[in-house]
């Protein structure tokens, strides 16, 4: 293939990366200015392969800009056909970088998920379903209708204390989801008295009760961790997962680029294989 340029990040910065970083296949990462801002890329003189350890090079790529830079990440792989690519997609898309770099000036992401604790915990929230029964209620599949005297079954008959019990199950679950809204109420008021902007997504299953993620300014970040470790203490029965600091990936939606691979639209959360999520928020 002819020369072609790995793309990891836009900078607000048109001067020389001075540090030593490498990109993908360990080539050196330069920085293609424009108008007071650039892209981080790096010559790329082969296909991409071995795609989970490419992307974590990528991503530490932008890790280390992010350092000592504002960053908008580029989803991996994202790659020009040349340098003048680069410059023309910079020209064609300089005022929503600018943009979006003021706004993202000194920010860092922060990724929080709460899940629930598990069944037989003495917490105040349980996971309940078919195969378990409410906590102090016999299991439905030990459930025996009563025998009157004679040995006949009393008119509470199997179905209708199937469907009985269903229903308490039912309640119960309903109660979970309730009390998880509260909670997740509670998590997100204190933490988005630190945080700039917020994004709150559905929990993927049953047992998460929260999962978002927050764009934090960097001088804010004790006090962020702070709020989080007081909710934290304050309702010891769920298990934490911390993420962060990131490059703001939650945060900025890229524009369909005219590139030889890329995707457009909202960038990627890190890549698999990156170091993420914490369990209880270790070191806050």
């Amino acid at each position: 293939m002819t020369d072609s340029y790995a793309a990891y990040c836009v900078l607000d910065s048109d001067g020389e990366i001075t540090e030593d970083i490498a990109g993908l296949y360990a080539c050196d990462v330069w920085n293609l200015s424009y108008r007071g801002i650039g892209v981080a890329a790096s010559l790329l003189t082969r296909p991409i392969d071995g795609v989970v350890t490419r992307a974590v090079e990528h991503e530490k790529v932008v890790e280390r800009l992010m350092r000592t830079h504002t960053v908008l990440p580029m989803r991996f792989p994202t790659v020009f056909g040349s340098r003048q690519a680069v410059l023309a997609m910079l020209e064609r898309h300089y005022s929503g970088f600018r943009d979006d770099l003021q706004r993202l000036r000194n920010q860092e992401e922060f990724g929080v998920r709460v899940v629930r604790a598990t069944a037989g915990l003495d917490c105040g929230l349980r996971i309940s379903d078919f195969g378990f029964a409410p906590p102090g209620e016999p299991a439905i599949r030990n459930s025996q209708p009563p025998i009157q005297p004679g040995g006949f079954p009393s008119p509470e008959a199997p179905g209708r204390l199937f469907m009985q019990e269903r229903y308490r199950r039912h309640r119960h679950r309903q109660e979970l989801s309730e009390q998880a809204a509260q909670f997740g109420r509670k998590l997100d008021a204190a933490l988005s008295e630190f945080a700039g902007e917020r994004h709150l997504r559905n929990p993927s299953a049953d047992h998460f009760v929260f999962d978002g993620v927050y764009l934090v300014d960097r001088s804010r970040r004790a006090d962020f961790h702070r709020a989080f470790a007081d909710v934290r203490s304050s309702e010891p029965c769920f298990r934490y997962l911390f993420s962060g600091p990131w490059p703001p990936y939650s945060f900025v939606t890229m524009p369909a680029l005219e590139t030889t691979q890329s995707a457009g639209g909202a960038v990627a959360a890190a890549p698999a294989g990156c170091p993420g999520w914490v369990e209880g928020g270790a070191g806050i």
